[in-house]
Order: structure tokens, then sequence, then C-alpha cells
């Protein structure tokens, strides 16, 4: 009875929030106190054991006195705590800093309210002893032990919520009413009641109990909606409903089919809310109950808040391409399986690669065209959009052959533009793999500050100042916080915005936020005759992986993972949409790749900054120029390469700029391997050099030698067989150890 009593009032917020989500308030808290019902009423059996275990031991009036100086220490700490936690959230970046911070300044915080407490105690005891009326202590007291705790929870009850799937606000939510239970189980396990009210109680609280269970059980049944709006709200109650839907989730597809769970057949993985409905097969994929017109399912997992989040008519009426093959290509494009013809590439006066489509035409003395060509008549140098994905790895992608369909709109633009089967990240850290997007230089070359998280420092000839002198407008959109105008990040660019200001990157969903402003950028743009130079970093697929509406892949870690980046790859369909109603989609370069890759155990380690095996440097790599053939390059390429390829499409000067431009491979006029590929982190270093990959451990202490592992990537691709001790490898051992050598010593 008491635990029923406890669970409706904790559950008041859920019901709120239930019916700020289309459902009632009385659904809800019939809901909220079904779900809460059971922990309230464990929590409240081990409270009054305990508490009578602490009376046993101090006594009555001890136990008041220290239940008081726990209480007033609470008081006291919580606004420490939440203010520190305020405090490093607005001014840190990093994770790991962050909580290390936390911890050390956190526990002098409590330390230092434990002294303050017990020193208002002792206030307390002399203004009793000096005739202070005992009901006025009381009221200070308990004003010094809730009025700050009530202050510090206000603002998250004001924002509490999920209905926008606003990660951030689902947790303050489920502290909101963690308080609350808290509290509540806190005041009523000390409530003696009498024998008679106790004899009601035992009659009546089981049956009750049961009743509230049963109804609120056929009410979700009856009703899924409810279920979803419960979710919807957030907080604790909607936190337990759904790790119950996820328990009867018996086929592995990440939804249940009970407790607010839209899976209409557990027995079968593809059929799911939120899954591809094939038009015209008699299967209802998405168990909509709805003819099946794949145009018609489609508004539902379109992501909240993103741009153009509805695909175009056409596209909307063809599924998917099957994992592993290339989506179909529009109906006059070049087949997505034809190789680049070796034809030469067009340069113009400034050194721009011009495919055909751009190719300045000129009438004879004296002439005039017969009727103005959009194409021939627009400016040789082509838009570029390049665009960086945050921690992705090529073969979570479906565009290189991964089981589950994550990137179906990368795979098209794969399809009319060249992909790098063996593109490789400069590093697995964000900051060695990023420097050279920015400077054309690997982070060690760049002129930077000794922080951590570098600066980039005025010396610095920027990718954005060279294209700005080629004559483009330079634009960038960046969701990281390191990548700022505080850190040097914005040095050459005309336009730089930033999204992380909107929403934390690490924390909340980030990339319609930078499609958006992206978007706006270019149709700002679209009228004008000067090229544009975009930047477009999209962090989403970093850790912590968030859910998305309509994107579910199963549960787990990996399940998150390629979640992330099939919300990363709609986000690139949006961008793409966009460009394609641009009245410039002809004359718009896109680069899309990987900024380093992710582990996921693979090697034990999981995240990335430290290790160099294939899932945290192997990334993938689109480039779509105007004009040219579609195809595939089988070779090794890094992406330090971006940098040139960007300068050479765009005939801007690239001297003293590491690495190769790959725009004679993407146009059709080179085919052959180029020499081999480096990456490196603090204590890892990696030279790949055609199917042979060798990578250095390197020790801390230098009496001991570094760990050197040798791996054939053609037969063993992940990486399971060191050949290092092998001596029919000897030969290429000793090979690869003097080019990563030479490389390094030229890097110094």
């Amino acid at each position: 009875m008491l635990g029923l009593g406890v669970a409706s009032l904790s559950a008041v917020p859920t019901a709120l929030r239930t019916a700020r989500a289309g459902a009632s308030f009385l659904d809800g808290l019939l809901v909220g106190t079904a779900v809460l019902l059971p922990l309230v009423t464990l929590a409240l059996i081990l409270s009054r054991a305990a508490g009578r275990g602490f009376r046993g031991i101090v006594g009555a009036g001890g136990e008041r006195l220290a239940v008081l100086r726990v209480a007033l220490w609470i008081g006291v700490a919580f606004p420490v705590l939440a203010a520190l936690a305020a405090v490093l959230k607005a001014t840190t970046h990093h994770r790991g800093l962050a909580g290390a911070t936390f911890g050390v300044l956190g526990l002098a915080g409590v330390a230092a309210a434990a002294l303050l407490t017990q020193r208002l105690v002792a206030l307390g005891d002399r203004l009793a002893a000096r005739g202070v009326k005992p009901w006025l202590l009381a009221v200070a007291g308990t004003a010094i032990g809730v009025v700050p705790l009530v202050a510090a929870f206000a603002p998250l009850a004001a924002h509490a919520g999920n209905a926008t799937g606003d990660a951030g606000a689902a947790v303050r939510a489920a502290i909101v009413d963690g308080a609350i239970a808290l509290v509540a189980t806190a005041l009523v396990s000390s409530v003696d009641l009498s024998a008679a009210v106790g004899r009601i109680a035992g009659i009546a609280g089981v049956p009750l109990a049961a009743l509230v269970l049963m109804t609120a059980t056929a009410r979700i049944e009856s009703f899924p909606p409810l279920g979803q709006a419960v979710r919807a709200g957030g907080g604790l109650a909607a936190t337990l409903f759904g790790a119950l839907e996820r328990w009867t989730d018996r086929d592995g597809d990440g939804m249940g089919s009970h407790f607010g769970g839209l899976d209409c057949d557990e027995g079968d993985p593809t059929r799911y809310h939120g899954a591809w409905d094939t038009p015209g097969d008699g299967i209802d994929q998405d168990c909509s109950d709805e003819a099946h017109q794949g145009a018609s399912s489609l508004p539902a997992r379109a992501v909240a808040g993103s741009p153009a989040a509805a695909p175009p008519a056409a596209a909307a009426a063809s599924p998917p391409a099957a994992p592993g093959a290339a989506s179909a290509a529009p109906a006059a494009a070049p087949s997505a399986h034809a190789r680049a013809t070796p034809a030469s590439a067009a340069r113009d006066e400034g050194g721009a690669v011009v495919p055909a489509v751009l190719t300045r035409t000129t009438s004879p003395a004296g002439t005039t065209p017969a009727s103005p060509d959009p194409a021939a008549a627009a400016p040789t140098r082509p838009d570029i959009l390049l665009v960086t994905l945050d921690t992705v790895r090529a073969d979570h992608t479906s565009a290189y052959g991964y089981g589950r369909d994550t990137s179906p709109r990368l795979a098209e633009l794969a399809a009319r533009g060249v992909l790098f089967e063996r593109a490789y990240a400069a590093s697995s850290e964000t900051q060695r793999a990023i420097s050279p997007l920015v400077t054309g230089r690997r982070l060690n070359r760049a002129a930077r500050d000794r922080r951590e998280w570098p600066t980039l420092l005025p010396e610095n000839d920027t990718l954005a100042e060279r294209m700005k002198r080629a004559g483009y407008l330079t634009a960038a959109v960046s969701s990281f916080t390191w990548i700022s105008q505080e850190r040097g990040f914005d040095q050459g660019f005309d336009r730089f915005e930033t999204v992380y200001g909107d929403a934390h990157p690490e924390r909340e969903a980030t990339g319609h936020l930078a499609v958006k402003k992206a978007i706006e950028l270019l149709e700002g743009h679209a009228q004008r005759t000067q090229p544009i130079f975009l930047w477009l970093h999209l962090f989403d697929a970093h850790e912590r992986y968030l859910a998305h509406p309509g994107i579910r892949f199963g549960s787990g870690r990996t399940a998150a993972y390629d979640g992330e980046i099939a919300y990363v790859d709609r986000q690139i369909g949006a961008l793409l949409d966009a460009v394609a109603r641009s009245p410039r989609a002809g004359r718009t370069a896109i680069i899309v790749h990987g900024s380093q890759g992710e582990g996921l155990g693979e090697h034990g380690p999981v995240g990335h900054g430290v290790e160099l095996y294939e899932e945290a440097i192997r990334v993938p790599l689109v480039v779509a120029l105007p004009g040219a053939a579609p195809g595939r390059y089988p070779h090794p390429v890094s992406t330090v390469d971006i940098a040139p390829t960007v300068l050479d499409v765009g005939g801007a000067e690239a001297t003293a700029v590491e690495g190769a431009s790959l725009a004679a491979i993407v146009a059709g006029a080179e085919r052959a391997p180029r020499g081999p590929v480096f990456a490196r982190t603090a204590r890892r270093a990696a030279i790949v050099d055609g199917q042979l990959k060798l990578l250095v451990i390197e020790r801390k202490k230098r009496a001991k030698r570094d760990r050197l592992l040798l791996f054939d990537l053609e037969s063993d691709p992940r990486e399971t067989r060191d050949l290092s001790g092998d001596r029919r490898f000897e030969a290429d051992l000793g090979r690869l150890r003097e080019k990563l050598s030479a490389f390094e010593s030229a890097s110094q």
C-alpha cells in the first residue's frame, strides 16, 4: 500500500510528460505507477529493514540526529556538485578529463559540505540550548536540506522530456523522477502505521497492486501508442518501460512486440516498425498495415528536425540497394560498374581539373552561339563540397559491402563517382586525422601549440586560404567543439558556422543542424558566379552512440554504432538532395570521407585514438566530379591526399602540401598503384604497401624493443595472423621497416 502511494506520487512527472506527448494524463499516471511499483516496493522493504537495524545501533535520539545531519549534508553537497557539473559541461569537451576533474573537485566539495553540515548542527544545538523553539530549528533545517535540492532540480524539471529525441533531456527527466522517488521513499519508510491501518493495508495492498499492474498491462496492449507516448516523454518510468519492451525482442531487430513495442512479427528480424517496406511484394515489412507503397512509409522514417528529410519522389519509389550492392544510378548516369576511361582530364587557365561537361566553349570570331548552353556558360571551376564523417569506418558502410544497409545514400553517390576501396586515415586520433584537411600537412609538421587538443597557428597556409586566393568563396560548418574559431580552424574561411552551441555533440544529435546550415550556405550562394568551397564536418557517429527515430539494427554497441552511421547517411542524403535541386548541381564536385575508424573490440580496445588496426584507420572515401565516369580504385590511398585533391580540382596553388592529388584517378587518367601510405598515433606507427601492412607498437621504455606486427591483408583482412616471425616474409619486413623509418625521419 505504501508502495502504491510512493509510485503514484513519483509517476506524476511521467503523467505530465505523457500528456504532452499526446496521450492522457491518467493513462500516463497509471502506466508510470505500474512500472515504478515493483522498484519502489523493493526499496521500501529494504529501507525499513535497514531502519530497524539502524535504530537498534544508535537508538531513537541518535537516529533523528544522524538523519538530520545526512539530510543537511545532501542538501548542501548536491548544489555544489550540480554547479561543478554545469561548469565542466559548458567548458570542456573531453569526457575523460571532465570526469577526472569532477571526481577530484567533487570529492573536495562533498568533504567541505560535510564540514559545513557539522557546523550547522552544532549551531542548532547551541540555539536550542538558548531557548530557540524547536519548530523554528526544524523549519530552518528542512529549508537548508530541501530548498537547495528544489533549486537544483527546477531547471531540470522545466526541460524534462524526450519527445524530440533529446537524450540529454531524457537523462535529466530520469534524474528528476529518481530524486522524487528517493525522497518519497525515505519519508514513507519512516512512517509507523497504527495496528488498525496496518491490518487494512495488509489486506488491501496486494489486491490493489495486482489490479494496477493488470489494468496498466491491458491498457498498453490494447493501445500501443500509449507506450510510445510514455517513452517519448522520457524519465525513470520511460527508461524502465523501454527495458521491458526490449526484453520482448526475441528476433534481435531492436524492437519488441509488447510494452509499447511495434514489432508485428517477433519471428522475422526484417519486419518491424520503421523497416523499409518494399512496394508491391505483399509483405508488410514496416508493420504499418497500409497499402505497400514505398513512398507512403517514408515520412515515418524521416529524422525529426532534419532538413529535406523526405527524399524526392523518384528516389522514394525505389528501395535501397541490397547489402553490398551499389545503389542504382539515375537513368542518364553511366553504369555503376563501368570503369573510368583513360580519357585525359582537361585543365583551365588556372590549372583546375575540368571534366568534359565543364570545359569552356568559344565561338568563332564575329559569331554568336545559337542558344545559351547552361553547362557551357557555367564557370569552369566547379563548386567543391567536402564532407568529413567523423569516426566512420569503411567496413560498416553498405557502400563497402556491409551486411546492414547503413549507407544507401553514400552508395548512391559512389555509383556516380569513384569509390576508393582502400582509403586510410592519417591517424586514429582525431587531432592527427583532421589536421591535414585544414593545413594540408600532418599534425607534427603543421604550426600549432603543444596542447593535447592543439590550436592551429596563423603561420599555416591553410587549404581555405589557398582556395580563397584561387577565387573561391570559402565556408565551413563544424559540429565539434575543438574545430572552432578559438582553435584557429576558421583561418581562411569567409563563413565559419558551428552547431555545437545549439546541441552538445557528445550528448545530442547535431548532424541535421549542420546539414541545415550547409544547405543554407549553398542556397544563399546559388545565384552567384563565384565558385564555392564548403567543408562540412559531421560528428554523430562518434561515441556516445544515440538512438534515432526509425533506425534500429538490434541491441548492443555494434548495432548502436551502425545506427549512428545510418543517421549520418541520412544527413548526406538530405545534402545530396539539396545539391540536386540547385541550379549548380551540374558543376558541383563532392568528396565524402571518414576521418578515422572505430574499434568495436576486434583487437581488444574499443573506440579510437590508440590502435592502428584496419577497423581504426580504414575509412570510406568517395569522390564524384562533374562529368567523370564512375569506377572503383583498389589500391591504398590516404586521407592526406584529400587536401591536394581539393586544390587540384579548384586550380589552387599546392606547394608545400603533403599527399598527392586523386583527381587524375577520378578522371580516369591514372590506374596504377601508388606508393605506401602511413598512419601514426602517439605510440603506434603503420605502413600499408600493397597487401602488406607493418604495425609498430612502440614501447615506453627505451630498453624494450618495439613490437612489430606484419599482416597480409589479402589473405588475413582481420589481422589475426602476425607474419613478422615468418622467414618467408623476412625481406618484406625489412623493406617496410626501412620505408617507415625513412618516412618518420623526414617527418621530424
